[in-house]
């Protein structure tokens, strides 16, 4: 349930939040793709790293990284492969998975020396920022000589159009010209292999419900800071590893023109009060859908419903695509409450005295109450305020809380299985804690790749577990030796587990990239085989290993 409720906040309330905070500030695609969503995309990720670093567990947190890495570029894109045969995006892909071995062999020579200090965190960080102007560089640089390219076809065909006019005006009559406005654009972006795909897999997979068959993917290229008048008002977006995962093609998620009766919520006939559109809003479940639903989605939903009940009561989110913006004037002003007071009862700063005599608690509560009033009072029913985009910063600020807190719980909670039952961090991290991160982008991937969009998948395969780690190990890193938590030369703890998992996802990504350029880029089905068939053969050994069944050769 912690792992459900971890990635129910994630993909459901904290990229939304991103993508509404991004379109805000004005940033282009590419740029947030490969920072803010990014971000948010691996944040589960991220904050199991950062819990297990602040417990102590260095080893937990490292394992997880890379056996989520592990099991991402092996059984996940092993399935892609499986689905059909296509061909890579050759720059992309090369850069992708370049940057992944840098960042393992980076990883394993720290293990091997034993220690890390803070330039090391601080290094993981800066080749996030090398990566992103490499992503961004080779981005200006595509579009740069696709358009000079389109500029010398365009005159060329212009040249020839007036050579055939002037040989034929006498023979037939004139046909009228073909209105070939913003075609060059779009068939460039449609072909962009270095355009970045922003989708938020919360949304694709029904968001707050599922949608069966009412979702497809579009090969519009649609930018952040246009998508508003340029989409239909009842479209959903959504964003997906689109961290560089999805560089490789400019796609976006995007449902098909819905009746009222598939919105996020259901819609009444009649009103039933202000009061009744709060319950509406707040309950998980869409009861016009239930019935239709399969009975393993009713399963999934009845497991997300507790989840996606407390965060809905506590983290404001903003659907850009709707025509009210998911605004519910009610919800808002609880939410005013709700959610500054979490996150203050959870940050410990709520239990404060102010001169040893007035607890913070109660400003954080009258702060919140007149928040809320003021918001009821200076807006109305069905129409958000001008002021509705403030409320994206404070749904970034819950979902985060929410988060860091789940995964401290699930840190916790693993480290008294390990030793109830005597388990090592290392099989831990690699096993339940990175089969939890990664579940969501199992079917998300799997998803596009049957939706015919393989290359997007298989770029979410490399691209997503690189940022993951270098994001992963910097940011906690750097925060807890900055806070005195831990020693400026943090211990790694090194065993044959750990240099078993280093060895054998770096022959893996190896074996790939080798492969792909022998194939000319070409995939086969079977090649996705052996790379499950290879995962299976890893976590046979190294689950053998912890048992004491064998000892390993490294």
């Amino acid at each position: 349930m912690l792992f459900i409720a971890l990635g129910v906040t994630s993909n459901y309330f904290l990229c939304p939040a991103l993508f509404t905070i991004s379109n805000h500030l004005g940033l282009s695609q590419n740029v947030a793709g490969v920072t803010l969503l990014a971000f948010g995309n691996g944040s589960p990720d991220i904050f199991s790293s950062a819990a297990g670093l602040q417990k102590a567990s260095a080893e937990l947190a490292i394992a997880s990284l890379v056996g989520a890495g592990m099991f991402v570029t092996s059984v996940v894109a092993g399935s892609v492969f499986f689905t059909q045969s296509f061909t890579l995006m050759i720059r992309p892909f090369l850069r992708d998975i370049g940057f992944y071995i840098i960042a393992i062999s980076w990883t394993f020579a720290l293990f091997a020396t034993g220690t890390s200090y803070l330039y090391h965190g601080i290094g993981f960080v800066a080749l996030y920022f090398v990566y992103i102007i490499v992503v961004l560089g080779s981005r200006f640089i595509y579009v740069k000589v696709q358009k000079q390219k389109e500029k010398e076809n365009n005159e060329e065909n212009k040249k020839k159009e007036e050579d055939e006019k002037k040989e034929k005006q006498n023979e037939i009559p004139e046909k009228p010209p073909l209105n070939t406005d913003g075609i060059g654009d779009k068939i460039m972006y449609d072909n962009d292999p270095e355009a970045t795909a922003v989708v938020l897999k919360a949304f694709y997979f029904g968001g707050f419900e599922w949608v069966d068959g009412g979702r497809r993917l579009s090969k519009a290229h649609i930018r952040l800071d246009e998508r508003r008048r340029s989409m239909p008002r009842n479209s959903i977006f959504s964003i997906e590893h689109s961290t560089p995962s999805n560089f490789g093609s400019c796609q976006s998620i995007q449902n098909k023109e819905a009746s009222s009766t598939e919105k996020l919520n259901p819609v009444l006939d009649e009103d039933g009060g202000e009061f009744w559109d709060f319950l509406v809003k707040v309950c998980p479940v869409n009861t016009k859908k239930w019935q239709y639903l399969q009975w393993w989605k009713r399963l999934i939903v009845i497991f997300k419903s507790p989840a996606i009940l407390i965060m809905r009561l506590t983290v404001p989110v903003l659907d850009t695509s709707a025509d009210d913006l998911n605004w519910n004037r009610f919800l808002i002003c609880t939410q005013c409450i709700t959610g500054p007071l979490f996150v203050g009862l959870v940050s410990e700063y709520a239990f404060y005295l102010i001169g040893d005599v007035f607890p913070v608690f109660v400003i954080i509560v009258a702060a919140s109450m007149c928040c809320a009033a003021v918001v009821y009072i200076t807006s109305e029913r069905y129409v958000p305020p001008t002021y509705h985009w403030l409320f994206a910063y404070l749904g970034f600020a819950v979902a985060v809380t929410w988060i860091y807190c789940l995964a401290n719980e699930i840190v916790a909670l693993l480290q008294v299985f390990g030793v109830i039952f005597n388990l090592s961090d290392a099989i831990l991290g690699l096993t339940i804690l990175a089969w939890g991160n990664s579940l969501s982008d199992f079917l998300s991937n799997i998803a596009v790749a049957r939706k015919e969009f393989p290359r997007m998948a298989i770029s979410a395969c490399f691209g997503g577990p690189l940022l993951a780690l270098l994001l992963g190990l910097g940011i906690p890193c750097i925060i807890e030796i900055i806070k005195g938590r831990a020693p400026p030369a943090f211990p790694l703890m090194f065993s044959s587990q750990f240099a078993f998992l280093f060895v054998s996802i770096i022959i893996g990504l190896l074996m790939t990239a080798s492969l792909m350029i022998i194939w000319k880029f070409h995939t086969k089905r079977a090649y996705g085989i052996f790379l499950i068939s290879l995962y299976v053969i890893f976590m046979t050994l190294s689950v053998l290993t912890e048992l004491k069944v064998f000892s390993l050769p490294v």
